[in-house]
């Protein structure tokens, strides 16, 4: 089978690249094209409507979160008994993956329309930009199920060996995107509102594919079965990716507190600023997070092959390359940085001067964010939820949120910026005593 074939191949430091850059390429893009969508809410709606996007990113990115979990968790289950030549037993978790997100997508936009003004509030919505978040917030909330979809379907189709496909269909899905904020925004005058619905029907693209994968072709390796209920297994995949999870849950939770925190520090005018920042940091993440989900079916495959000596191989071909991701991305984003923030704001306004200042000083985080993230990445390719979870809690929240308020008390708005890069480095040495006490358990050094 293709899957098994691209997953069990002889791993180099080349043919590794070759084998995760669509992958990296994929998540990338996802990043660059919501900034199109600030771009296009700057220019056709007005620069305090980019708080809109930020003021929401807490509930996308539970939605996100829930997708990332559900995939993650179940692509490894999948992969592993794939690996063990146990085909039907995997169609049979597919299919249970599958039923399970619809009912959490029926569930959160319930949820997200019948409590919309609390949860605009509670996202630190004030009365001079909750005009902007209202329509955004409801277009969103309502389909939420498709953003779900296009976040699980996307890692189980590179989990199926993919990664050059799952690039196209994603980037197919952001060119339509783009191409309707234009539409929605610039011919049909359709404002905040436009961008929101041109997102949702830019995620489809991926769910259309998956249709046409699992159901219509048949290409998979698995197929859907008929599969009786099973909370036990739910429950497992569940736990197992809620590392990843976490990560993006927490994400969004701390970008809630730095809402609060630029508004504190710049008024209204700091949480737009603080949305380009939060574009940058999503991109930054992005790259790591695109070689991590790349890897993660290879250790899942070769810990059910029982291959330890590729285990080793590809961990240590993934400490070089995330160290070299790390470097490339802080010196490109630093020689970009007069356009990155440009393309936003107009140099000389205030807009423009906050944002420039929170740029710089976290471009640094590049560094080891690849090396936290793929840590955490890989205790669940291991099935080791536990460990995972831990480490991407402490990193993204408990370190985190010690770090932003904790600086922000000290320095003010330089002390909200530089937050990341510090949680980064504090993080990293808690991911190099996890690797080092489970070494020989999971046999990868």
């Amino acid at each position: 089978m293709d899957q098994e074939k691209e997953l069990s191949q002889e791993f180099t430091f080349w043919s590794l690249l070759k084998f995760v850059a669509p992958s990296i390429f994929t998540f990338v893009f996802i990043g660059v094209y919501q900034m199109v969508d600030g771009l296009f809410i700057e220019r056709y709606v007005g620069e305090l409507a980019i708080s809109a996007v930020n003021l929401y990113y807490p509930i996308i990115s539970l939605f996100i979160a829930v997708g990332i979990m559900i995939g993650t968790g179940g692509n490894a289950v999948i992969v592993r008994k794939v690996g063990e030549g146990k085909r039907k037993e995997a169609g049979q978790t597919f299919s249970r993956v599958m039923t399970f997100t619809v009912i959490c997508g029926i569930v959160f936009t319930a949820v997200c329309l019948i409590f919309a003004d609390p949860i605009m509030r509670l996202c630190g919505a004030t009365d001079g930009n909750i005009e902007y978040l209202r329509p955004y917030y409801m277009t969103l909330s309502t389909f939420s199920l498709a953003i779900l979809l296009q976040s699980e379907l996307g890692i189980l189709i590179i989990g199926e060996g993919k990664t050059v496909v799952a690039a196209i269909v994603i980037m197919i899905g952001g060119v339509l995107n783009c191409v309707l904020d234009y539409v929605f925004m610039a011919k049909l005058h359709m404002g905040i509102r436009g961008a929101a619905l041109a997102t949702v029907i830019g995620y489809c693209s991926t769910i259309v594919y998956a249709v046409w994968f699992y159901i219509i072709a048949r290409k998979s390796s698995y197929h859907l079965e008929l599969a009786k209920p099973d909370m036990k297994e739910i429950g497992g995949i569940c736990f197992n990716g809620s590392s990843d999870m976490i990560s993006n849950l927490a994400e969004g939770i701390t970008v809630l507190f730095m809402n609060h925190l630029a508004y504190r520090c710049y008024g209204e005018v700091g949480v737009s600023a603080l949305a380009v920042i939060t574009y940058v940091q999503v991109l930054i993440s992005m790259v790591f997070m695109g070689y991590t989900s790349a890897v993660e079916p290879v250790f899942s495959f070769h810990y059910g092959s029982g291959n330890v000596e590729m285990r080793k191989r590809v961990f240590r071909l993934s400490i070089w390359w995330n160290l070299i991701f790390g470097v490339v991305t802080m010196m490109l984003l630093f020689v970009l940085r007069g356009f990155m923030v440009g393309i936003f704001f107009k140099e000389g306004t205030e807009f423009y001067r906050i944002a420039s200042l929170g740029y710089l000083i976290m471009l640094p985080a590049c560094l080891l964010m690849g090396f936290n993230v793929f840590g955490s990445g890989l205790f669940t390719a291991f099935g080791n939820g536990v460990v995972s979870g831990l480490l991407s809690f402490i990193r993204s929240f408990v370190i985190l949120s010690c770090c932003l308020y904790g600086l922000t008390a000290l320095f003010g708005g330089p002390g909200l910026w530089s937050a990341c890069p510090a949680a980064e480095l504090l993080s990293a040495f808690v991911t190099a005593y996890a690797l080092n006490k489970y070494r020989s358990k999971y046999q990868y050094l």
